[in-house]
């Protein structure tokens, strides 16, 4: 019939176009992976116009003659695979052989290079996918590749662009986490002939996080570092108090490869557990190290995605080392007085108050609910033993963190992190400010704490104990609670019974869609347990099929914020004192399980600086 058509070498490099380059941004990552693989050790990107009218990518690896730098621009043309088998074990960034002829399709690419100082080198000229010229040129060893009037004979797909700074921002992000990759090679990024972006390629990755976040990033990063049989771990995350609102500043590198990995990004989260705040997400910079063999990086033409073969081993070691690392962190955030000082004076700050506030006293009231679960009388002689405990550990000096801007030498960051700093130091309360915040003292100077995210945590650790032991003595309603479902809601309900059952949260069927509930654990918090088992039903109904560790997490968070000092609460000296012993028991003193912050920490230091005792 001849219906069927074998397509030409120039609408199918087009078409291969359309799935490696997407953007600028993909040119130049395109561009830059061959050079690393050149074996470079100093890549200059240079831009204009957001890289639509201009890209260069110069290199000093190695370089090609003029057969190889001819042949460089056919289809599925590449150094980097001889045999099958080297399919199952790839250890460079590009293999395919579509970038160079796909970007010479849609667009003028000018590529010079040399192989030899002693030999001379080339210049090759497509427009189009149309070899306009091949020519003898002087240069040093390595390779400059310029890419003009990127999609000009597909305007279809240039009309698509962002505007200019839309795009030298995703240039930016790819040049950055390529220098994030590699550590050891130079880079530098310019546009419009400004320099954006220049790392040191000394190997140091904390140099290139501070060339690529700032100082003020880098010196708020955690050290992480672990490894089994299978996976080797390297990189920085943030402190928790330092946060985006997105994830794009989570970047995963496995094998020298920057990569895209839902699960891999889920377990740095995971790892963070309670320390984040909802909807912001940290800084972390991982570099996994694996066998190449149990990795497949052909699944996609942009090489972003990747399949594990122990994928949930891998993530297992991301939580672990992370969680790791901050147990050996003071992670209660200090005062920056700078931004004090910049607003206004520090008597201001602290002393200064509307005059409708002076009509609310600043009273110790008596308190009528109980602290904690175990906040009674007849605790006081474990309040005792415990001041004692901690009287007797006192002497140990508190490691504060010394990170400064100018100190960033990664060896000493990394023998830092290894220095225990779990506990909280031995807190005096002093007052109590608007019924909402403790003031406490310590041997480092005073904490502000909130009394509701402390209460709260407190809590949540207990409860979430509770839910992780066996089912205990239960409180059997009088008039069972009756929750009625959609017969998608009952169907999702029901894989759950078996696990609020453990709990002692006994529900079972009642007819069609209709559930009973007839008892509750006894330790619920009995003023407010419809509520609670109303808004764990109502989280399961409204979240759909969530795993148990979810579950039991999620369902101890809501039970402790309903049963938690609310703001506004004042507390008497005793209750204070009772309030920051059970938090320093807690395995997390640093903030509430949503994320928020407990504590801030005012440094003796800081405040001699405020009053200008030191200058």
């Amino acid at each position: 019939m001849g219906v069927i058509q074998i397509l030409s070498d120039r609408l199918a490099n087009q078409i291969a176009a359309g799935e490696v380059v997407e953007r600028p941004a993909s040119v130049v990552k395109e561009l830059v992976e061959n050079a690393i693989d050149a074996e470079a050790t100093r890549i200059v990107v240079r831009t204009k116009e957001g890289g639509i009218s201009f890209i260069q990518v110069s290199d000093n690896g190695v370089g090609m003659d003029e057969e190889d730098a001819v042949m460089a621009f056919s289809r599925h043309a590449t150094s980097k695979l001889k045999k099958e088998r080297d399919l199952f074990s790839i250890q460079t960034l590009g293999f395919r052989g579509e970038a160079l002829p796909s970007i010479a399709s849609i667009a003028r690419v000018t590529l010079t290079t040399a192989f030899s100082t002693e030999k001379p080198g080339v210049r090759v000229k497509f427009e189009g996918g149309k070899r306009r010229f091949v020519e003898e040129f002087a240069r040093s060893r390595g390779t400059d590749v310029v890419v003009e009037d990127l999609f000009y004979n597909t305007p279809a797909r240039l009309k698509y662009l962002k505007t200019i700074n839309t795009e030298i921002g995703h240039i930016a992000d790819i040049v950055g986490r390529m220098a994030m990759a590699h550590p050891h090679i130079s880079f530098m990024l310019t546009h419009q002939q400004r320099e954006l972006m220049r790392t040191p390629g000394d190997g140091k990755l904390k140099h290139v996080l501070h060339a690529v976040y700032g100082s003020r990033v880098a010196s708020s990063l955690i050290y992480v570092e672990n490894e089994n049989l299978d996976f080797r771990i390297r990189g920085y995350v943030s402190k928790p108090e330092v946060t985006r609102a997105n994830r794009s500043y989570l970047t995963l590198i496995l094998n020298g490869r920057y990569i895209r990995s839902l699960p891999l990004v889920q377990s740095i989260l995971e790892a963070y557990d309670t320390l984040l705040p909802s909807g912001r997400y940290p800084i972390a910079t991982l570099q996994i190290e694996m066998d190449p063999k149990l990795v497949d990086v052909n699944v996609h033409p942009t090489k972003l995605e990747v399949r594990l073969s122990k994928e949930r081993e891998c993530c297992q070691l991301i939580k672990q080392s992370i969680k790791q690392a901050f147990q050996q962190q003071f992670l209660i955030p200090k005062l920056d007085s700078k931004t004090i000082s910049r607003k206004r004076s520090v008597q201001e700050s602290l002393f200064t108050t509307k005059q409708a506030d002076s009509t609310q006293p600043n009273v110790v009231r008596e308190a009528t609910v109980p602290l904690s679960p175990s906040f009674h009388s007849s605790d006081q002689g474990r309040k005792q033993e415990k001041k004692q405990e901690t009287a007797t550990s006192s002497a140990e000096p508190v490691i504060k963190p010394t990170e400064s801007e100018s100190q960033l030498r990664e060896e000493k960051e990394i023998a830092a992190t290894k220095k225990k700093t779990r506990s909280l130091p031995q807190l005096v309360p002093l007052a109590q400010i608007h019924g909402t915040y403790l003031v406490a003292q310590a041997e480092d100077g005073f904490y502000l704490i909130d009394q509701h995210a402390a209460h709260e945590r407190i809590y949540y650790e207990d409860y979430y104990r509770r839910l992780g032991e066996p089912r205990q003595q239960q409180q059997l309603l009088v008039v069972p609670v009756t929750v009625e479902c959609t017969a998608a809601e009952a169907k999702m309900l029901q894989l759950y019974l078996d696990d609020l059952n453990r709990w002692g949260l006994e529900i079972e069927p009642f007819g069609g869609t209709t559930f009973l509930v007839r008892s509750y654990p006894s330790w619920f918090p009995e003023e407010s347990a419809h509520n609670m088992i109303d808004d764990v039903l109502e989280w399961i109904k409204r979240e759909g099929k969530v795993d148990t560790a979810r579950l039991r997490d999620e369902t101890a968070k809501m039970m402790a914020c309903k049963a938690a000092i609310k703001a506004n609460r004042h507390l008497r000296q005793d209750e204070m004192e009772s309030l920051l012993e059970q938090l320093a028991q807690c395995q997390n003193p640093y903030t509430c399980p949503h994320g928020r912050p407990i504590a801030i920490h005012f440094s003796t230091y800081e405040l001699e600086k405020m009053f200008k005792r030191v200058m």
